[in-house]
């Protein structure tokens, strides 16, 4: 009815209505109290009846790994090689579209309100997926905006990456040589996907449990570091001495290797093996 009485208008503004100089929808020209005038009675365009239509939008974002491990918040675009995503919906109706990986979102408007499934695939720079299969999420579009976040976690990636192991380590929440006692060597044990890893860190520190090292300050500028390190959910064992080679922390910890090169400096703070037993554990009863 809309467009009819628009049209009707339309025409009689072109027979020449209007002339007395009232505002007149379909001019062509904005004229309060007119928000817009397109000269056209489309009533799926951004100007309605000379009013501004603002369509309902869904926007929906993508993360990489998000939250794989305690510090260890997003993988990047560069380091996984993402080029694009692409992100599907189906259900209510059906849509496709795809950006650059570094907008992080898509947009899509005036969708029919309802439930859609949205399937995210990450494409390289040849439009290939690097997911095993598009990572699916429930949606819902509605009269208004609505934005969501879509997660592709680590288990969906289809290629072998590798990256750079960032780590500092704290024993009882101090520095190697103010540690309660002080700690002088430590071991540690990396294992990604049950695996224990064969690589070393740039200083020479093993870590698959073999040997030990000494202590590095977490205080220093630059954290211990490990190159080419498998990509995934892993654990880390960390085993702390004192000066004469008594045990005194231990903790093994959830962690993740990223991949590529920049990746966040993950901290681990090791408990005094003390620290769990139950109290009197080790220390004789006082002589009666």
């Amino acid at each position: 009815m809309r467009a009819a009485l628009f049209t009707v208008a339309l025409a009689a503004a072109v027979a020449g209505g209007g002339d007395d100089g009232a505002p007149f929808c379909g001019n062509g020209e904005t004229e309060p109290p007119e928000e817009c005038d397109d000269g056209n009675d489309d009533q799926s365009d951004f100007c309605r009846d000379c009013q501004a239509y603002l369509p309902p939008r869904l926007i929906l974002k993508w993360r990489f790994n998000a939250d794989a491990a305690e510090g260890f918040t997003q993988g990047s675009c560069n380091d996984l090689g993402v080029s694009r995503v692409r992100v599907e919906l189906s259900g209510t109706g059906t849509a496709v579209l795809d950006d650059m990986c570094s907008t992080f979102q898509v947009v899509f408007s005036d969708l029919v309100p309802g439930p859609y499934m949205a399937a995210v695939t990450p494409l390289d720079s040849d439009g290939n997926s690097l997911v095993e299969a598009p990572v699916m999420q429930q949606v819902t579009a509605e009269d208004g905006d609505v934005e969501d976040t879509i997660n592709v976690p680590p288990e969906s990636w289809s290629r072998p990456y590798t990256g750079t192991f960032f780590f500092k380590t704290r024993f009882g929440g101090a520095d190697c040589g103010t540690a309660t006692p002080p700690v002088s060597q430590v071991w540690i044990t990396l294992s990604v996907g049950g695996t224990v890893v064969g690589q070393m860190t740039t200083t020479g520190q093993a870590l698959d449990g073999s040997a030990s090292g000494p202590c590095v300050p977490a205080s220093e500028p630059t954290p211990l570091s490990a190159l080419g390190v498998p990509f995934g959910p892993a654990t880390i064992l960390i085993v702390g001495h004192d000066a004469v080679g008594d045990l005194q922390f231990q903790k093994e910890f959830d962690t993740f290797v990223g991949a590529g090169p920049s990746n966040p400096t993950l901290e681990y703070d090791v408990p005094s093996i003390y620290d769990a037993m139950p109290p009197d554990a080790g220390v004789p009863d006082a002589a009666l």
